[in-house]
Parts: structure tokens; C-alpha cells; sequence
């Protein structure tokens, strides 16, 4: 432990006669008090410890400290120990908060993801919210659903009926989750006006050709007979 001590840089900027003294004051820390008194008295009169950051008092540098890099394996150290005390002693609370799983209702349609980084509280990733709700599941009629999925264009998922909204314009990821509420709202108050308008335009699914395209299997046919033994 003394060791460890008399190399901080803390000790390396005494003078001999004040790290003498501030030894003694470690080692005499479990016996009297008139030991500690001795090396405190020590310490005062070397006159070192008025100018103890004063760079004439410094000594010179021996190149026998740790790298940056010795210091950021350091931290990243004590920020996994970090968060192994919490996933021991922490995580286990979270039980008296447990609730049992309730599908959604019919009502609730609309399904938010986002991201967390463990770590890294303003990681930009973060804000991002994306919504999915299912076609099937909106309160529109067909032509009302038609010029719906002409408004959201490539938004609609034509696999799986779904349309996938994404919003990162805002700082706070609640506003993000509001603005997605909001233009959600608008695109059905819109689809809802005058929807015949629109029913001979056809929707443009180019782009989701290629995952609309069905999958060339191989036919049973040409595999190779299975020998038996």
C-alpha cells in the first residue's frame, strides 16, 4: 500500500525531507498520536508544503507514470465494475415492480421503437423514434385506405401491410414521439376528404419490387437421389 502511494503524482512534487514525512505519517497511522503529531511537525517546517504546487518544487520527471492510455484502461475499468454493481445489487429490486403481460387492445394500434445506448446518455442515435402501425387496423374505408397509402408513398410496407414512420428532427424524443403522432393524424384527416378524387390513380410499388418479387426454389425434382445403405 505505501508503495502504491509514494508513486502518485501526488508525492512527486515533494520535496525529499516532506515525502520522508508524509511516510512516516502513513506508517504511524496505527500507533500514537504523538508519532503523527512528530511527522505533521515534520511536514510544516520543511517549508515545501506553503509552495507544494510551485513548479521550482517540482522534481524531475523520470518518465516513471502511467500513459494516457494505462489511464483510459483505468476508466473503462471502473465503468464496467460500474455497472456490474448495479446488474448485482440494483437489477434484483426491479422484481417488486414486475407486471404481468396484457396484449394490446384493439384501440391501441400503434407500435413505438427506440433505441437506448447503455453508457452514453446524448448518444444522437437515441432521439430516434419509428412507428408501425397496420393498414388493416386504421379507421378507413377502402378508397379512404387507397389515397392513404398514395399520401404515405414508399412508407407503405406492401409484405406486411404496415406503414413505417421514422422521426429524429428533435432533440427531446418526446417531441419526436408527438410529431409522429400528429402527422399520423393529418395523413387520416386528409385521406378522408374526398377520397373518390383519387381512386383510378394507381399506387406505385416499384420499390418494394424487389421484396414483392417470389422466391425461386430449387424444384424437388432435380435433387439428388438419397443413396441407402
Amino acid at each position: 500500500m505505501l508503495r502504491s502511494i509514494s508513486r502518485t503524482p501526488a508525492f512527486t512534487g515533494l520535496a525529499s525531507v516532506q515525502k520522508q514525512a508524509v511516510r512516516t505519517l502513513m506508517t504511524s497511522l496505527p500507533t500514537t498520536d504523538r508519532a503523527r503529531s512528530s511527522a505533521l511537525g515534520a511536514i510544516r517546517g520543511s517549508g515545501a508544503s506553503k509552495d507544494m504546487m510551485d513548479i521550482s518544487n517540482l522534481e524531475e520527471f523520470r518518465f516513471d507514470d502511467s500513459a494516457t492510455a494505462g489511464y483510459d484502461n483505468l476508466e473503462a475499468l471502473r465503468e464496467v465494475r460500474k455497472y456490474l454493481r448495479i446488474t448485482k445489487y440494483e437489477l434484483p429490486k426491479l422484481k417488486a415492480f414486475v407486471k404481468p403481460f396484457q396484449p394490446p387492445t384493439k384501440t391501441q394500434i400503434l407500435r413505438f421503437r427506440t433505441s437506448t445506448y447503455i453508457g452514453e446518455s446524448n448518444h444522437p442515435a437515441a432521439r430516434k423514434v419509428v412507428l408501425t402501425v397496420d393498414t388493416q387496423s386504421l379507421p378507413l374505408t377502402n378508397p379512404e385506405l387507397h389515397k392513404f397509402l398514395l399520401l404515405v408513398g414508399p412508407r407503405y410496407d406492401p409484405v406486411k401491410e404496415q406503414i413505417k414512420m421514422s422521426c429524429e428532427k428533435f432533440q427531446d424524443r418526446s417531441q419526436n414521439f408527438k410529431w409522429l403522432s400528429d402527422t399520423l393524424d393529418k395523413l387520416i384527416d386528409e385521406a378522408k376528404k374526398d377520397p373518390e378524387a383519387v381512386s383510378d390513380v394507381p399506387l406505385d410499388l416499384r420499390y418494394a419490387a424487389k421484396s414483392m418479387k417470389p422466391k425461386v426454389r430449387f424444384p424437388k425434382e432435380w435433387n439428388r437421389p438419397v443413396k441407402t445403405v
